[in-house]
């Protein structure tokens, strides 16, 4: 490479020509393995662009592209683009999805990344949970979690020893606009970012062999492709049809409260005014206090106002109650209709969510900014609200989720034979276990002991107790069951699912036995610790640390984890396979919360997509869960 077409400092060379860029993708090329990362002037790939490109080698040179200098954006992100889709190349990124987000946006075209390997992800999939504790101000709990920090500058000083400048982080970076001392800094400070990415990549690798989580980590990374679809695409949001319903749900909720006010005032209510501390008869129905004064006053010895307490008081025919909980739901609905208005977007006026693969210990899908999962799904105000969410003109909505996937999963997890075999028959699990508990042939078992079982199965395959079976069948469906029938529909269901119970029994007795999981920092190298774990069917781990004689892991946790980490196993599988079978770009994923996944695509071209979709969820779960089928049910709508 001539000397006057690259300009350097120490390891550094910068790209000052189109012919000095291909170069450099030839020697990545030959290297097999870079490290890349890119500054841009902010976090939003629709309406910000990519200022800088940087790309470490394993000979500690370090590439950077300063676009706004070089003129050639279009050619230059081209070249990253095909660099990111060479499965000959490992690239080792940090936070993979910025990254991706960026080009994608860039190239206005779907990307098929291969051979990604994201540091951020790989760490927080080795620590898988863990946690320690430590002190805090507070006298009730003297001891406060506190978690790993996973950030770049957290990860190059624990396991390297290095500590990452932060002053330049916010340099608006172009070198035509700042002084030599200043471009010198910018390029130190990013050259050592991306330069530590391939030592890091090396002790990740280890810890994801040693911890048998290579099935996992190759699943993260091709995840991240589906999730920049999904945040980029982003939803259409009928802003018009959304105020509207806020102005009716401002009325209703100032009914619900004028109700409220009117009987604690007829039950001779009074409380002391939180500005003057003077008596007044007003009630607050957002002051705990309030609610748990009024309730004792009118004889109900309770002492919390969560909402199971206050279902069960509605259970029993109490209106107040019922009530409360309805003022709470309206006030919720505003809250998440104001909060999703805020958030539509300038450039396409859709929304865009964020969403974290690892964000939760058990590896199921979160999002915020706004929150996707919090979208309602069952009731008539959630049918409302869902119709807000619109497929683009000539685009249709392709909705699936699976059937019944909580109980294959656990058929699966525990072998059980009954479960297993109900299931291939194509049986109703709930009329199923209607009927062993009921005593009542099939054909017998009512619409509501459906419903009853329903919450019976929901319940126990998760250690639920009779007790909280009594009154969950109070609150959900407002039947009255005594503890002794809720300890005998308890005991049937185990005698229908023996394999449950002795799952359970032996997650259980697995709290008191522990496995070699590894860790590593800079004064240990790599070091393990035996921990108690779970595993999904996969192979994700959830590990818990142990203090003094025992863990810090409820029954309920380790009943819950390995199936819901399955749940998420199985959902990003179906992700990724859909991801790299859609070929028109007019056909996007938009969408996935829980067990469920929406594509937006073309009207005429609807049915072969619920097709697909459908096709990818059964064969992909039924492969993992097998012997247990898997099915799903598919529906094409004009609103989510």
């Amino acid at each position: 490479m001539a000397n006057s077409e690259i300009g350097k400092i120490g390891h550094i060379i910068l790209i000052e020509s189109l012919q000095s860029w291909d170069q450099a993708l030839k020697e990545i090329e030959a290297c097999r393995i870079c490290g890349v990362g890119i500054k841009t002037k902010g976090p939003d790939p629709l309406t910000q662009r990519i200022q800088l490109i940087q790309v470490a080698l394993p000979d500690n040179r370090v590439y950077i592209a300063d676009l706004p200098g070089l003129g050639e954006r279009e050619r230059i992100l081209g070249g990253l683009a095909k660099l990111l889709e060479d499965n000959e190349v490992r690239k080792v990124i940090y936070n993979a999805n910025f990254e991706l987000s960026f080009i994608r946006a860039s190239q206005m075209r779907r990307l098929k990344p291969k051979n990604i390997f994201d540091i951020l992800l790989a760490s927080q999939l080795c620590w898988s949970g863990y946690y320690d504790l430590a002190p805090s101000k507070s006298k009730k709990n003297p001891w406060r979690k506190r978690v790993p920090d996973h950030s770049l500058e957290a990860l190059a000083e624990r396991h390297l020893d290095i500590i990452l400048e932060r002053s330049c982080q916010d340099l608006d970076w172009s070198i035509s606009d700042h002084s030599p001392e200043q471009i010198e800094k910018e390029m130190d400070y990013s050259a050592e970012r991306v330069r530590v990415l391939l030592p890091l990549h090396i002790i990740f690798q280890e810890l994801i062999k040693k911890n048998r989580l290579e099935k996992v980590a190759e699943l993260e990374f091709r995840t991240i492709s589906p999730v920049v679809e999904m945040e980029l695409s982003g939803i259409c949001f009928d802003s018009k049809a959304a105020k509207a319903l806020i102005s009716e749900k401002e009325s209703q909720l100032v009914e619900v409260f004028i109700n409220l006010q009117a009987e604690a005032k007829a039950n001779d209510f009074h409380t002391l005014s939180n500005e003057s501390k003077m008596p007044c008869d007003y009630f607050n129905p957002e002051s705990r206090e309030d609610i748990i004064r009024y309730l004792q006053s009118q004889g109900f010895s309770i002492a919390s106002t969560r909402a199971d307490v206050l279902k069960e008081l509605a259970g029993y025919g109490y209106i107040f109650a019922e009530e409360l909980l309805r003022y709470r739901q309206v006030s919720h609905e505003l809250v998440f209709l104001d909060n999703w208005l805020k958030k539509t977007h300038s450039a396409d006026g859709r929304i865009h969510s964020t969403y974290y693969q690892l964000k939760s210990a058990t590896g199921r899908l979160c999002s915020c900014r706004p929150n996707a999962q919090q979208i309602p799904s069952r009731g008539d105000d959630a049918t409302v609200i869902r119709k807000l969410f619109k497929a683009a003109p000539g685009k249709k909505f392709v909705k699936a989720d699976f059937s019944a996937i909580e109980l294959r999963i656990m058929a699966y997890l525990s072998g059980d034979e009954t479960m297993q075999s109900a299931l291939q028959e194509g049986q109703d699990l709930h009329k199923l276990t209607a009927s062993r508990v009921s005593g009542l042939p099939l054909e017998q078992v009512t619409r509501e002991q459906r419903q009853a079982a329903k919450t019976i199965n929901f319940l126990l395959i998760y250690g639920g107790s009779a007790q909280t079976l009594q009154w969950r069948a109070l609150s959900d469906y407002g039947n009255f069951m005594s503890l002794d029938e809720a300890e005998e529909a308890r005991n049937k269901f185990f005698a229908t699912y023996p394999g449950i119970k002795q799952w359970q029994e032996k997650q259980i007795a697995e709290m008191s036995f522990t496995v070699r999981h590894y860790f590593h920092n800079c004064i240990y190298g790599t070091f393990e610790m035996p921990l108690t774990c779970t595993f999904t069917a996969l192979g994700r781990r959830r590990v818990w640390p142990r203090f003094g004689a025992g863990i810090r892991a409820s029954k309920f946790q380790l009943f819950n984890t390995p199936c819901q980490g399955t749940g998420a196993d199985l959902i990003k599988l179906v992700m990724c396979e859909l991801y790299d079978k859609l070929q028109s770009e007019d056909a996007r994923i938009v969408g996935s919360i829980h067990d469920e996944i929406v594509l937006e695509v073309p009207e005429d071209e609807a049915e072969y997509y619920a097709s697909l979709l459908c096709e990818v969820m059964n064969r992909v779960g039924s492969e993992m869960l097998y012997p247990v089928p898997v099915t799903s049910s598919v529906e094409i709508s004009s609103s989510w």
